[in-house]
């Protein structure tokens, strides 16, 4: 299992770690969605691809939005979606 780790600016009763199964990490994202289905408007479109304007890590390294339908996250892996930050 990868395990999915969300901001606590945007966790959902507080909860801010999840279990999805390995994949891209585009197919992790869309999972994750698939489970909790309210945090969609945050992270999908309209068309159900990932949203570009957050961040994601891979096991602590940032996987750019134009690589996420590549890069692989396998089991044990740690995908961590991180919201913009205001303030510069």
């Amino acid at each position: 299992m990868v395990t999915v780790l969300l901001s606590a600016g945007w966790a959902h009763r507080g909860q801010k770690t999840f279990a999805c199964h390995e994949g891209t990490v585009r197919d992790v994202i869309r999972e994750f969605v698939e489970s909790y289905p309210h945090y969609r408007r945050r992270l999908l479109d309209d068309d159900g691809e990932p949203l570009t304007y957050y961040n994601v890590y891979l096991d602590g390294d940032l996987v750019k939005a134009t690589d996420r339908s590549r890069v692989a996250a396998p089991a044990d892996s740690t995908v961590a979606i991180v919201p913009p930050l205001a303030g510069g």
